[in-house]
């Protein structure tokens, strides 16, 4: 048995089952090491990319983003472009989730975060010198009082 594991021909077999074994591993579909998705375009080619489907579930209706011909919801990071405007938005499991950004052809721009496909937190109006024009607050998308000091 020792002279079939020392020969030419076993060792060339065992380093061609181990490549294979490395090959067939990266190619396993494996959620935790893929890579997010970061699509850009613009408005018209995102209307033609993507599609939203409604769900509803207990008291709950919303979309999911799914990319056109997949089962999965998107997740990743999409911008879209034209000549007046610039969004960039975060989405996980279809819903927006994250910052997202959108920027006027005059220079200004509101920033807005999202939890679970709801405004939460803080939504930020600017000029287009950069200064704060207005600040909001939601809690899963309800716009929460502003508090008088």
């Amino acid at each position: 048995m020792s002279r079939i594991r020392n020969s030419p021909r076993f060792k060339g077999l065992t380093v061609f089952i181990s490549v294979l074994n490395i090959f067939l591993g990266a190619c396993t579909e494996n959620p935790e090491n893929q890579k997010e998705i970061e699509w850009k375009g613009d408005f018209d080619t995102f209307e033609n990319s993507f599609q939203k489907k409604e769900f509803k579930e207990s008291n709950v209706s919303g979309a999911i983003l799914y990319l056109k011909g997949e089962t999965q919801p998107f997740s990743g990071s999409v911008e879209r472009n034209s000549s007046h405007r610039l969004s960039r938005d975060k989405y996980q499991d279809g819903l927006l989730e994250g910052i997202s950004i959108r920027k006027s052809v005059d220079g200004s721009w509101v920033e807005a975060n999202y939890k679970a496909g709801k405004l939460h937190g803080k939504m930020t109006f600017y000029d287009s010198n950069g200064k704060i024009r207005t600040v909001m607050n939601f809690d899963h998308g309800v716009l929460k009082p502003e508090i008088a000091d």
